[in-house]
This record gives C-alpha cells, structure tokens and sequence, in this order.
C-alpha cells in the first residue's frame, strides 16, 4: 500500500455541479483522480476484484461481474474508498456535514455482456433517507460501445418507481414511466478513467450492454448522510443488504455500525 498515491486532498467541486446535482439527480466530474493515480489503484482493484470472481456467475443475467465489499481484502482498496477526497464529494454534494460509506463493489462488464436494466437503488437500501448516493468510477477509458452509464433526468424528484427487481421486466417497467412521464433520458458518449458520476438513489439509472472488444472496468462506492437511522426491513433485498452492509441493524437503529466508517466529516460545524 506505501506505493499508493494519497488521496484524501480535496476536489475543487464547483457550486454550479452541486445546483446541477439537486436539480437533475445526477453529476459527471471530470478529473476525480488523475491518469497516474487510477492506474496504481485500477491495478490493486483489478487483482482483487479478479480474485473474487472466480469461478463466479454473472449478476443480473449476463449484465456484469461483481464483487462486493472487496476493501476487506485489500489495504489498497480500502484507501480507495474510504479517501477523503471521495468522501467530501460525496458531503458537498449532499450538503452535510460528515458521510459513512455505505457499500462498495467492482463492476466488470465483459465484451457481450448485456445492458444493466434500468433501477433506482434505493429500493434496495434499507436507510431511512434520501440522503444516499452513489459514486461510479471507470478504471479505464470508456466509450458509448462499452456500455457505460445512462440516467433519467429529474427522476430523483418522483420517489420509489419500481417496486419489482431488476431484470426485463423492470426495464420495460421503466420504459413506460419514462414514456408516459415525456422524461429525458441522458447517455454519456464517454467517460475518462478517474472521472466519475454521482447520483442520487431515487435516479433511474442503468447501462448499455458492452459491444466491445474490451472489459469495462468501474468501481463504485455509495455513501450516505452521518446520523441517518435504518429504515423499514419490509423486503428480502432490504433485510439482506441491512445484514451485508449495515452490520445487521435493526429498523430504526442509527446506522452507525463500525463497518461504516465516517469518510469524511467537516470539523469546523
């Protein structure tokens, strides 16, 4: 881990990207880290990422490869996560003081793997919040063909959508909302290796299906507001992500479990 770039220096996030956040329930920031530092760590994340999937099926039908939680693996991985550089992003943009991590997870989507269908995350997050958003960061360079993220412009504003999983059925779930509501769906032409996209839990998200010949690469961190409690376990996915991710809180508990660590917090409030 010593030959590891720091990263816990701020981002000069402008306030026009934290308006265009709230008003749209998504960002792209350009230069999050740069070409030197997301090689060092893509190289850490891609070993153990690789490790973990091993013999492994795809998640979601054929849609990526993931591997959940892997900073308990590896002292690399885990200054990648928990940087406070990530971490004060993640606060400015939400607009409070100090964040826990919530979860993190490698996604490697292969040449011919299928689209990511369309979901909004907090149906799956048993926090008692809006105040939970996540980070999506490419290891490499990626272009539309790889299928790289796509989102659906102020969705964030109109709650819980969904109310199935995700699969077919919930992309042509989303399809018709997105329809009948005349919602703009935005696509990322490309999107640089140490950039990255934030949105809120509520945006109707998704990718395309990989039509490249190359692996695309992205790691992915979700961080919500210190201080927020868990909400209702009144789902499988909710009750299962509560154990993996929340150390097994119970509704109504703060979720402070020592699993989620404080990322970043500004002491001069």
């Amino acid at each position: 881990m010593n030959n590891l770039p720091d990263i816990d220096n701020y981002y000069n996030l402008e306030s026009e990207k934290v308006d265009f956040f709230w008003q749209n329930g998504f960002v792209v920031l350009k230069n999050v880290l740069s070409k030197s530092e997301i090689s060092v760590y893509r190289d850490e994340i891609k070993k153990v990422a690789e490790e973990r999937n091993k013999n492994k099926d795809k998640e979601f039908g054929s849609a990526f490869y993931q591997a959940l939680n892997i900073r308990y693996d590896s002292k690399g991985v885990e200054k990648f996560c928990l940087s406070k550089r990530l971490g004060k992003i993640a606060a400015d943009l939400m607009k409070v003081n100090a964040v826990r991590i919530f979860h993190e997870q490698a996604i490697f989507k292969h040449p011919g793997d299928t689209k990511s269908y369309w979901h909004q995350d907090q149906y799956f997050w048993p926090l008692d919040t809006n105040l939970h958003i996540g980070l999506w960061m490419p290891l490499i360079d990626c272009n539309k063909d790889m299928g790289i993220m796509r989102f659906v412009k102020n969705s964030h504003t109109m709650g819980d959508l969904m109310g199935i999983s995700i699969n077919e059925k919930s992309e042509d779930h989303y399809d018709k909302i997105i329809e009948e509501k005349n919602l703009e769906i935005i696509e990322l032409d490309s999107i640089d290796a140490g950039d990255c996209t934030f949105h809120f839990g509520w945006t109707i998200h998704g990718a395309g299906l990989n039509k490249s010949d190359k692996i695309r690469e992205a790691m992915v961190v979700t961080y919500y507001a210190d201080g927020s409690r868990v909400g209702k376990l009144d789902t499988k996915d909710r009750k299962g992500d509560a154990e993996l991710f929340l150390g097994g809180k119970k509704a109504g508990e703060i979720a402070d479990h020592p699993m989620n660590s404080i990322v970043y917090q500004n002491l001069e409030n």
